[in-house]
């Protein structure tokens, strides 16, 4: 039987199996680890002023750094080991990676389209002064629903345990999770479907930006630039976050085989939170120079500028030198 068959009709992972699954888990959970990280650490240490959409990138960023290097320190070592993972231990990286981490992608989510949802039709409400940051309030609840969650769970018989035989999470045959289950799936179908009217909505207003009179036209073109990328990043991690959400409550179950519930589980999991470290790294300018700066890419492309001009300066200032005395030697 070849490798590609070895996927496609096992009902089981074969060694090779588990030896390819685990590579490309590896680089893609390596790749989402350092982006995610630098992002969130970007966000957290070396931006001076933060607005409540930063804070929240910043959150979503460690929920997805916690997914990639929970991959990388559990289910990718199990995936080479010849004896069985320890129990609990098992059980309580499924609660960190899948309960507690993941869950923060979508409150995460929920949040930026409220963020935008309110900066864009309500600019004064947004903009307004309160005595307790709405956005540090939100984000201090969210991490506790997830770690709500990472603890309301964890009792024998409502763990998810990585499976190699399956290459994914497999949940404990019992009522907690299948009531467990029953409440993701709605939370998601729920969250989804807010996601995607706020997503439309902002759409709409992507095309229709109403001008301010009060403020100069350079000031509006500057603003619209700004809420565009915001607007654009939204809707994007809105995208990314339903695809995710679809992938791990009905995609997954839709085929039994083997490759395909490997890709929209366990790779798609990992996968989904790279390209939106990559988002939030290439459309937020701000995360974008600080994380450039923090690898010296920053430093090497103003070194090369630095370089260049002088010699630009130094020809210059020849032909000058030239032509004047060309000109004294004429009068």
């Amino acid at each position: 039987m070849s490798l590609i068959d070895e996927f496609l009709y096992s009902k089981f992972s074969t060694p090779n199996v588990r030896i390819v699954s685990g590579v490309m888990l590896i680089l893609v959970c390596l790749t989402g680890s350092i982006i995610n990280s630098l992002n969130f650490i970007a966000i957290i240490f070396r931006v001076n002023k933060r607005d409540g959409f930063l804070k929240i990138c910043g959150l979503s960023s460690f929920g997805n750094a916690i997914v990639c290097i929970g991959y990388l320190c559990f289910p990718v070592p199990v995936m080479f080991i010849q004896s069985e993972p320890n129990h609990w231990l098992n059980a309580v990286m499924g609660q960190l990676i899948g309960w507690f981490a993941w869950s923060i992608a979508p409150l995460s989510q929920i949040l930026l389209a409220t963020n935008r949802i309110t900066a864009v039709f309500f600019p004064h409400l947004h903009m307004k002064s309160y005595k307790y940051s709405p956005t540090n309030l939100s984000i201090t609840f969210s991490l506790l629903v997830a770690l709500f969650l990472f603890v309301v769970l964890l009792p024998e018989g409502c763990h998810y345990l990585f499976n190699r035989d399956y290459l994914g999470w497999i949940g404990e045959v019992s009522p907690c999770t299948e009531i467990a289950q029953d409440i993701f799936l709605v939370s998601m179908v729920t969250i989804a479907s807010f996601t995607a009217c706020c997503s439309v909505l902002l759409f709409v207003k992507l095309f229709l930006n109403t001008p301010d009179h009060r403020i100069s036209s350079a000031q509006i073109l500057q603003r619209h630039r700004k809420n565009r990328r915001m607007i654009i990043q939204a809707l994007v991690q809105s995208f990314l976050i339903i695809v995710d959400s679809l992938n791990s409550t009905i995609t997954y179950n839709m085929f039994p085989n083997l490759f395909f519930q490997f890709i929209t589980l366990s790779f798609s999991m990992v996968f989904l939170r790279t390209v939106e470290g990559f988002v939030v790294f290439s459309i937020n300018s701000t995360i974008n120079t600080e994380v450039k700066k923090m690898v010296g890419l920053k430093n090497l492309i103003q070194v090369g500028k630095t370089i260049l001009v002088p010699k630009q300066s130094i020809s210059g200032q020849r032909n000058q030198n030239q032509n004047l005395n060309v000109r004294r030697g004429t009068s």
